[in-house]
């Protein structure tokens, strides 16, 4: 089975159990990806506000969740996240567990827009996921909860 390495609302539990209804989905634990940071960009209708994106970025690290996933499993996260309708495309990168173990594994991200501040609700939805790997304070601080501010 293909692994996935989730960066925004997917890395909540609830959230994948709603988007992968036939397919089928493991999660494997907290990851990282290297060279990209995570913003929030464009403007989702459903979520009221920017959405998470990731942005090439030397020396930077975006943490997220690694799910080992159905083929079903992407098709239906295809559709969520809109692949094909010139939203977000499927991409594959290199991921790397606390333990030195690398996967190659399908992300989501689409060209850069302008940035700004997403809803409470959609951050909540990524603090439930990062919260439920133990994503690392630091970052969850820097990336997620400075959003809740104001």
């Amino acid at each position: 089975m293909p692994y996935y390495f989730a960066h925004g609302s997917n890395m909540s539990q609830r959230q994948m159990k709603e988007r992968c209804k036939e397919g089928k989905f493991k999660t494997l634990g907290r990851a990282f990806l290297k060279g990209y940071r995570l913003v929030f960009d464009g403007y989702s209708i459903t979520r009221e506000g920017p959405v998470a994106n990731l942005v090439p970025s030397e020396g930077s690290i975006v943490w997220g969740v690694l799910y080992e996933v159905s083929e079903k499993c992407l098709e239906e996260l295809d559709g969520h996240e809109g692949v094909g309708s010139g939203a977000y495309k499927r991409v594959k990168v290199e991921v790397h567990s606390e333990d030195g173990k690398s996967f190659m594994a399908y992300t989501y991200l689409r060209e850069p827009l302008e940035e700004g501040k997403p809803s409470r609700e959609y951050i909540e939805t990524l603090l439930e996921g990062a919260e439920a790997v133990g994503l690392p304070e630091e970052y969850v601080n820097k990336y997620i909860k400075v959003h809740l501010e104001g």
